[in-house]
């Protein structure tokens, strides 16, 4: 019992923090579409109609993201290494940062859901950036060694965060700001593995090595 409610409890955070990350995307596309049905200049319903576009494409690329980060589907993430970087790359863009990639390794060699268990080391490492910055992910050859940095001015691990990744945490303390430390180092560990984590200035790294299947 105490297990299903330490899943439910994070299944909520999830959800929550999800949500947070659609509400100005989804926002901004029903703002949009509310000016186009004004009477506006040709000049406005251009950019009335960029808004929505531009919105509704950074709503999808965080569900197809979260999709597989967080949902069943990314156990078995059926899509090649060129696929996986573009959705990463799609998804950081409209966080305004950039992804530097050395992990195609991960999807010909690596264990089953090492692709979901990257993608949420990109949104962990994308949480220490300030405002825009570069995600680098790396991979070693036989796919079981994963390191993905963010870098970038005053890049640094909140402490909740860091409090969500330790041993002792609390489940019922944590925040959705705070549950991807605590859900990343979750699936590390089920996939025979563990999270660590390195700071320096403008810069934190998070590590993982997996069991080969």
């Amino acid at each position: 019992m105490q297990d299903i409610q330490i899943d439910l409890r994070v299944a909520e955070l999830l959800a929550s923090r999800l949500c947070h990350d659609l509400v100005s995307p989804v926002g901004a596309v029903n703002n949009g579409l509310e000016l186009m049905a004004e009477d506006l200049d040709p000049e406005m319903m251009q950019d009335a109609l960029a808004l929505a576009d531009k919105s509704a494409k950074q709503a999808s690329s965080t569900v197809q993201f979260f999709r597989l980060a967080y949902g069943q589907a990314g156990r078995q993430v059926d899509m090649g290494p060129a696929e996986l970087r573009r959705l990463a790359e799609s998804f950081l863009s409209t966080h305004k940062a950039e992804l530097s990639w050395d992990a195609d390794a991960l999807v010909l060699n690596g264990p089953d859901g090492g692709g979901k268990l990257l993608l949420n080391l990109i949104a962990l490492a994308l949480e220490t950036l300030q405002r825009s910055g570069t995600i680098r992910a790396d991979v070693s050859s036989a796919g079981t060694a994963i390191r993905v940095t963010g870098s970038g001015a005053k890049a640094r691990l909140r402490d909740e965060t860091r409090a969500a990744m330790s041993d002792d945490v609390d489940v019922a303390e944590l925040s959705p700001r705070a549950v991807q430390g605590y859900f990343t180092r979750l699936i590390a560990r089920r996939m025979g593995g563990d999270l660590g984590v390195h700071e320096e200035p403008d810069a934190v790294t998070f590590e993982v090595t997996v069991r080969a299947d």
